[in-house]
């Protein structure tokens, strides 16, 4: 395999694995996700469905019914994903608005709707630890991030599309076609090929056909004929030599 090749085989093997290794991710999220909206299960904070409490006329059935989070014309039983808010605290009576972070009916929806503002201050993210922290848990103080650090993403950008991309900068795959060649080089090459034979092949063919059956025959019947006769020779002279040999005369005596 040439080097364009193979370079061309690893750009469309990183193009797939780039491509289709976030949307793995991206459905499986979507799975979750679904199974929360459909079967209507309730969080922790309550966004996006509330308990109701009945009276005796309805035996106290204790139900769920969605929260309007976002105003009376907006409910979670809708749409999990469309509706968010700025996230605020109360301090000292004080409305603070921390910026970049959003509320939205799951809380997922709420941190994939926000963006990276909020990490870039060390004071925001005290006041966003603060919120998860309870009496028995404490939420770890992150850094903050570097605003002077390249980056592909910035301060506006969604953590969604960050969890999407699978927070990666760069792919860093690296090809070496030197190490492929030593590793996967063939010991022997062979092709086949189809053709046609043309009126000349044929003729040549032919033509040399002819040609070596003419010497061939020429040198068996040659060397044949000459075998035969050297063979008639020898017979002949066994035969003569058969005929004309002479046996004694021995005398038979009587005696009576």
């Amino acid at each position: 395999m040439s080097f364009s090749s193979f370079q061309v085989q690893i750009d469309s093997l990183k193009a797939i694995f780039t491509a289709q290794t976030p949307d793995k991710f991206r459905r499986t999220q979507l799975f979750i996700y679904e199974i929360f909206r459909a079967n209507q299960l309730l969080v922790v904070p309550e966004t996006n469905w509330q308990l109701a409490f009945t009276t005796a006329a309805d035996n106290y059935v204790v139900a769920t019914v969605p929260r309007n989070s976002f105003g009376n014309n907006y409910s979670c039983i809708t749409s999990l994903d469309s509706f968010s808010r700025p996230l605020y605290i109360d301090a000292n009576y004080n409305t603070v608005v921390l910026p970049g972070v959003v509320a939205g009916c799951l809380p997922i929806d709420g941190i994939r709707l926000s963006t990276l503002e909020c990490f870039f201050d060390s004071k925001c993210i005290f006041s966003l630890t603060s919120i998860a922290s309870t009496r028995t848990t404490t939420i770890w103080i992150a850094k903050p991030l570097n605003a002077s650090t390249p980056s592909n993403y910035s301060s506006s950008t969604l953590i969604g599309n960050l969890v999407d991309s699978l927070f990666v900068e760069d792919w860093g795959i690296v090809s070496n076609y030197s190490s492929y060649f030593d590793s996967c080089a063939p010991y022997s090459c062979s092709y086949q090929y189809i053709d046609h034979n043309t009126i000349l092949y044929i003729i040549t063919t032919v033509l040399g056909l002819y040609g070596g059956l003419t010497v061939i025959l020429h040198f068996i019947v040659w060397r044949g004929w000459r075998m035969y006769r050297k063979i008639m020779e020898w017979i002949q002279i066994a035969t003569r030599s058969t005929s004309t040999q002479v046996v004694p005369f021995q005398p038979t005596i009587h005696i009576e």
